[in-house]
This record gives structure tokens, sequence and C-alpha cells, in this order.
């Protein structure tokens, strides 16, 4: 099997998807839905079916919700569903694992944009689960240090952008500043190449660590790379037990006889 050919296929007929709802569609959320739906395919059929792909919107148990994402990572088995309207789901941020925003062109404004849009997600409070009742608790290693829960990633797809150095030099910008869980992990531009990090020890990663670089490859194998360093992640992603308590607050159920 040509693994390889297969992704450069695949690639291929993403870029002609795009290409087709950009010449045949003129209004623009028309145009967004259909890339959008270019990316949820391609996860939906290359990624395990113990993960969900949806769109929609995160909330946490303090009341604060995201816009509504193009899409957004959970898991099938454990995620409850607090509303759903067609394919639009409202879903508790603890169930979720990772956002992707997708982007037909990658310029310095929608970058900007989507770089404002990840503080908002990546600040919702994942709390609400289930304390765990054994004597070795576990904890997950991830941008560097030990979590109890799994933090949320964010990745940016898009079809197209200016020069990606000047995409790279924009980013680095925008968040050297942030710390390195708060920050857009990966991006990929189909038809230039990917930004990514670069370990200590030369490794590459969708994930930042403490003393990682952001760097940038141009490549026609963009898709490949991407999902490969992606599904390192998510292949390993799990949760705790959720805990839908969490989310009732102070609500009174009368008086109990």
């Amino acid at each position: 099997m040509n693994i390889d050919q297969i992704f450069k296929d695949v690639s291929e007929q993403m870029g002609l998807d795009f290409s087709k709802a950009q010449n045949a569609l003129q209004h623009p959320g028309l145009k967004g839905d259909s890339n959008e739906k270019v990316l949820r395919q391609f996860l939906q059929t290359y990624l395990p079916r113990s993960l969900d792909v949806i769109t929609g919107v995160l909330v946490d148990s303090f009341g604060n919700q995201s816009r509504q994402l193009d899409v957004v990572i959970c898991d099938a088995v454990k995620t409850p569903i607090f509303f759903k309207a067609e394919d639009v789901r409202v879903i508790p941020v603890e169930c979720a694992y990772a956002v992707f925003e997708v982007k037909a062109y990658l310029s310095a404004s929608e970058l900007k944009n989507a770089y404002e849009n990840m503080k908002s997600v990546k600040s919702l409070k994942k709390v609400a689960y289930f304390t765990p009742n054994k004597v070795i608790v576990d904890t997950i290693c991830l941008y560097g240090q030990d979590w109890d829960h799994w933090p949320l990633h964010y990745f940016i797809f898009s079809f197209d952008s200016p020069k990606l150095k000047t995409v790279h030099d924009n980013l680095e910008s925008l968040q050297t500043q942030n710390a390195v869980h708060e920050r857009i992990d990966m991006v990929c531009v189909l038809n230039k190449g990917a930004i990514l990090n670069r370990m200590s020890d030369g490794t590459y990663h969708s994930l930042p660590s403490l003393n990682s670089k952001l760097i940038y490859t141009e490549t026609e194998r963009a898709l490949l790379l991407f999902y490969t360093l992606i599904s390192i992640v998510l292949n390993q992603s799990t949760m705790n037990s959720f805990n839908f308590q969490r989310y009732l607050g102070q609500i009174d159920f009368g008086d109990y006889a």
C-alpha cells in the first residue's frame, strides 16, 4: 500500500472540492460551510471511531461558551449532547479534545481572528469530572507539564495562504509571549506546507513544549504531515468520567418528602 500516494490523491481531491465550492457558491457562509465539510469528512474517514467529528459550540460549567466552531474532535462514547439543531451540537468542553478552524485563505487578519478565537476557546474551564477513586492517579504529560485531564488543542487548516514564512512570522509575533498550552498548536496550508513545533531533541510535534521552536516547512505532503502529527496526539486522547452535576449549579429541585 502506497500511503504517500493515497494522501496525495486525498489532498488533490480536497483542493478540487474547495475550488468547486469557490466557483459554484456566491454566499460566503455557504462557501465556509462547504470548506469545513471537506475537512470534517477527511477527519471522519481517517481518525479512529473512538473520536467523533462535529461542528458546534463548547460550554463550561461556569456558564461560558464558545462561538460556533468549525470542527470539534470529541469523545464518541462519553460525550453528552446538551442541544442539537441539524448538524450543530452544544457539548461540554470536558469531552472535547481538539478544535480545528478552517480558512479559505490565511491572511494576516484571518490569522489574528483565529488567534482571538483560540484564546477564547482555551479559556474554557475543564473541571466537571468525577475524582478518580484509586490509589494511583494517572496524569497526562502534554505541553511539557502534567495534567489531570486532557487539555484542549487548537489547529488551523487552510486551503491557501500568503508565503508560509509570512504566516509563520505573523503567528510567532502574535503568541510568542503566551504559555505553551495557550497557543495555536499547528497550522496546515494545503497548497503550501505546515507550521509546526521542533522539539529540543530534534523531533517534530503538533503541540509546542517548553523548549520547542515554531518552524515551517514547505512541502507537497502537507496533508500527510499534518495528519501524522495530529494523529500521534489524538490517537492517545482519553477523558475522565464526566460529572454532569457540576453543570447544575444551585438549581433547586424542591423539597424531598
